[in-house]
């Protein structure tokens, strides 16, 4: 495209936002909205995957020591662990550091005089949550190993329990993602439609096809760009409000980082853009049969 057909273009595309001015208010409006209620979900749907995901990481297996086991026994239990390739990582826990935890839990004092129950351990981290159950049945079997625990019947509930969580968001935010643009492209063909007579004259003096089409797309880019800046503006006021209140008021549930969720925010202008130009795409077909 010459640069002399891209300012006649822009300019058009301007002289049209400013004559179609309420129009166009409405436009970049419906674009905002739209993407508001996108990005409420998409914020739902990372944060929900972002709490199974530190739901999940917190699964571990504890596999205690029989008691009696020298070190070189204890040395030998180390290198299966590390043979295991499911395994990420792993800890030796002695009785005495064990004893130590259990007394910071329930308060020293109940314990006082009590002596040392608690056996050896390992605990257990697999590279995937879904493996926890395969790995304990092959650390169960290991020699010098007595027992293994790691939340049989509540971990497979746990792992049922984020399956449904993370679908859910994806769904919830595929079908507002398809509400948004049947709502930015109804909102431009009015635009459009309410300036059918200039595209048929056009059409009638022998504009071709493209040269109707670019005012329109610039046109629809810049209204998707407008709402899309207004829609990041609000969804990062909102997020860094909803992010510090769970913060303060259930500081147990781990949200995305406001800094990481700010990443996604530029997309949203790219995406505004791309809808507004799809829209004006999908909205100028009819009136170009002339």
């Amino acid at each position: 495209m010459k640069p002399r057909t891209l300012k006649y273009f822009l300019k058009e595309a301007m002289q049209s936002l400013l004559r179609n001015s309420w129009m166009s208010i409405a436009s970049a409006g419906a674009v905002a909205s739209a993407l508001i209620i996108l990005g409420a979900f998409l914020m739902l749907a990372i944060n929900v995957d972002y709490i199974a995901r530190d739901v999940e990481s917190q699964v571990e297996i504890t596999a205690y020591i029989k008691s009696g086991l020298n070190q070189l026994q204890v040395d030998l239990l180390k290198k299966q662990l590390q043979k295991m390739e499911e395994i990420s990582e792993f800890k030796y826990i002695s009785k005495e550091d064990a004893f130590e935890e259990f007394k910071k839990q329930v308060g020293p004092e109940l314990l006082e005089g009590i002596e040392n129950p608690l056996p050896d351990s390992f605990r257990i981290k697999v590279k995937t949550p879904q493996q926890v159950e395969s790995v304990a049945e092959k650390i169960k079997i290991l020699e010098g190993i007595e027992e293994v625990k790691y939340g049989k019947g509540v971990v497979e509930k746990l792992f049922k329990i984020t399956y449904w969580m993370r679908l859910i968001g994806v769904v919830a935010m595929l079908a507002f993602a398809l509400l948004s643009i049947f709502i930015i492209s109804n909102t431009i063909r009015i635009t459009v439609f309410a300036r059918r007579r200039e595209i048929q004259i056009m059409k009638f003096i022998g504009a071709t096809d493209w040269f109707v089409r670019w005012p329109f797309f610039i046109e629809g880019m810049i209204l998707g760009l407008a709402g899309s800046a207004v829609a990041v503006i609000i969804l990062a006021v909102a997020y860094n409000y909803f992010y510090s209140t769970i913060k303060i008021n259930l500081p147990m549930i781990s949200l995305v980082p406001v800094e990481v969720f700010y990443i996604y925010l530029p997309y949203f202008g790219l995406m505004g853009m791309l809808l507004g130009a799809l829209g004006s795409a999908f909205s100028l077909k009819r009136f170009l049969k002339v």
